[in-house]
């Protein structure tokens, strides 16, 4: 294995850039040198709001920042976020791939680290991971079941460090579902077709067919329906009993016992695994705590900028 990325169950990678729309194409060409390849994340734009398949059915997509003219994203920035807190639903700093080597580890969910140096990283500008954040109605409804803060403004900062989050947590926990379901065509759907047309022409919106063709075809071919029946198969093996391994692991203890290990070649490696210890512990607590999902820039970065 040459390359570790985290994914989540409603994210999927799109390899642009590669000719073969491959993500191993896509790694195989990173330079030797760099350690971690970041890829921006766009986010779902559903247009209808009874979307079940989401993979399936959603083609349009908000582009990220990073792969957008700043003029064009601060521009258009109102009209993008249509009433919402920010310009996207929910996290915008993407998901990254890291180089397999000794001493790396996961930072929070979006990035990476290594304990002995700082990682060498580059961000990808075509390729892009695709979110498909509250892309079906159940995504709300459900939300009220993530935690048991009280839905409060103050209480839900403890659970959730989104805003968008936040609010969807207390209208899931405080509506009916009539005005749920009206929140949700609100502020997730875009059913303004004059306004889609115009960000689709600006570049904020886009439209990507693969991926939704890919998971189509995999499906209509049966792949997936062989894959679950795989897995119910293998969960229903039957694996050697508890007393079985325990003696199979008594012979093994017997044998390693039996076996003439140096004094001086246990003090050695022990001291080298406590040396290697120490630089670790003492590297790590330097670092800065994992990197958390933050938002996209807002207008208020523009001053920061500047």
């Amino acid at each position: 294995m040459d390359w570790i990325i985290h994914l989540d169950t409603d994210e999927l990678l799109h390899p642009a850039g590669s000719h073969e729309y491959s993500l191993r194409k896509l790694l195989s060409d990173v330079p030797s040198n760099v350690d971690m390849v970041i890829f921006p994340n766009y986010e779902s734009s559903i247009e209808r709001d009874d979307i079940k398949d989401p993979f399936g059915e959603v083609s349009m997509f908000k582009k990220n920042y990073d792969h957008l003219p700043k003029e064009t994203y601060f521009g258009l920035y109102k009209e993008a976020t249509r009433g919402n807190p920010n310009y996207f639903l929910t996290y915008g700093n993407g998901k990254s791939a890291a180089r397999i080597q000794d001493h790396l580890r996961p930072n929070g969910a979006h990035r990476w680290h290594n304990y002995m140096k700082s990682p060498n990283e580059i961000k990808l500008e075509e390729a892009a991971v695709l979110h498909y954040t509250y892309a079906k109605f159940s995504d709300l409804t459900s939300r009220r079941n993530r935690c048991g803060c009280k839905p409060t403004k103050e209480d839900v900062k403890r659970c959730f460090m989104l805003e968008f989050d936040r609010t969807a947590f207390i209208i899931a926990s405080t509506a009916t579902n009539e005005e749920m379901l009206q929140w949700f065509r609100e502020h997730v759907v875009w059913s303004d077709k004059q306004l889609n047309l115009k960000l689709l022409r600006k570049g904020i919106l886009t439209r990507i067919y693969a991926p939704m063709a890919i998971i189509r075809g995999l499906r209509d071919s049966g792949v997936f329906a062989t894959a679950i029946a795989s897995s119910r198969s293998q969960s229903n093996r039957k694996y050697p009993s508890p007393s079985t391994q325990n003696a199979s692991t008594s012979s093994i203890a017997e044998q390693t016992l039996r076996k003439d290990i140096s004094l001086s070649d246990i003090a050695t490696r022990n001291n080298s695994s406590k040396a290697t210890a120490r630089k670790i512990l003492d590297t790590g607590s330097n670092q800065d705590r994992a990197v958390p999902p933050s938002s996209p820039p807002g207008l208020g970065d523009i001053l920061v900028d500047a």
